[in-house]
């Protein structure tokens, strides 16, 4: 009897050493979900690389990097650093180094207090909102094609066509001798290049051009474009329901990704109902 208890007892500290060392976080939830296939239902414990699939109830996944809400019939698979998004909606808050992953996207806070939201709509289609802090989106190479102000929501489609393939619209600035535009859109910068660049400063146009491999951007831009066409923009209907503050769709192309949004009245979308917290509702 006493070495079945002791055998017992060694048995039991080694599972939850196993589990303490293992586990990456719980799980809370009002409804059944699923881990790995195994319906659960109320709480558990979470392992690296566990999928979840919620069902009719949303579902709280509380980590040491932050916390992460799974909209229903949401379904994602869960990293220690990182939760990779497959199907439905879901919620990132509270993150040190933790990031959403959808599609080719890589979406990451840019402040340690944001909310970010982001749904998948369809292959290659994810919707990105900042509800607080701001948030910075980037292709599979690490390019950054977004960078969100809290209240922003702008849609990516990551099958937009080859990733040096630029379409910007912006005002055209000087600075110490170089040229850079800040797309309305994806609030990303640019240094331009190309010909007879001065007759555009200070004007705001629509830039049709390419990445250059391997140039060095200055003054804070992500990247050096070689401009291919450039065109005056912002008159018309469009531009004068911009000035009227009514929204106005645009739509740029950065790294392969097509970035769709609004110039006036960006708001986050609202697909969760209430704001998470760390106990499921």
């Amino acid at each position: 009897m006493f070495r079945f208890l002791v055998s017992l007892l060694v048995g039991g500290c080694w599972l939850v050493m196993t589990a303490a060392t293992g586990s990456i976080g719980v799980i809370r939830s009002s409804g059944d979900f699923r881990v790995d296939g195994s319906m659960v239902r109320g709480n558990g414990t979470v392992f690296d690389g566990n999928t979840i699939e919620t069902t009719t109830s949303r579902s709280v996944v509380q980590l040491n990097a932050g916390q992460v809400t799974l909209g229903p019939d949401s379904r994602a698979t869960v990293y220690r650093e990182r939760t990779v998004l497959e199907k439905g909606a879901g919620l990132l808050r509270e993150a040190d180094k933790h990031v959403f992953e959808a599609a080719s996207l890589r979406i990451a806070p840019a402040a340690g207090d944001a909310v970010i939201q982001v749904d998948v709509e369809g292959p290659g289609r994810i919707s990105v909102s900042a509800r607080s802090g701001g948030a910075l989106v980037r292709n599979s190479g690490g390019v950054l094609v977004a960078s969100l102000r809290a209240g922003m929501e702008l849609e990516f489609d990551s099958q937009a066509g080859a990733s040096t393939a630029v379409k910007i619209a912006g005002v055209v600035e000087l600075r110490n001798g170089n040229y850079f535009v800040t797309d309305a859109t994806s609030r990303v910068t640019f240094q331009l290049q190309g010909s007879d660049l001065a007759r555009y400063v200070g004007k705001r146009v629509e830039i049709t051009g390419a990445v250059i491999p391997g140039a060095t951007p200055l003054g804070g831009a992500s990247q050096v474009v070689q401009a291919a066409s450039i065109q005056l923009s912002g008159g018309g209907a469009a531009g004068a329901a911009a000035a009227a503050g009514h929204h106005v769709r645009t739509i740029a192309i950065i790294g392969g990704v097509s970035v769709a949004g609004t110039v006036v009245g960006l708001a986050a979308a609202g697909s969760f109902s209430g704001e998470p917290s760390t106990s499921a509702k």
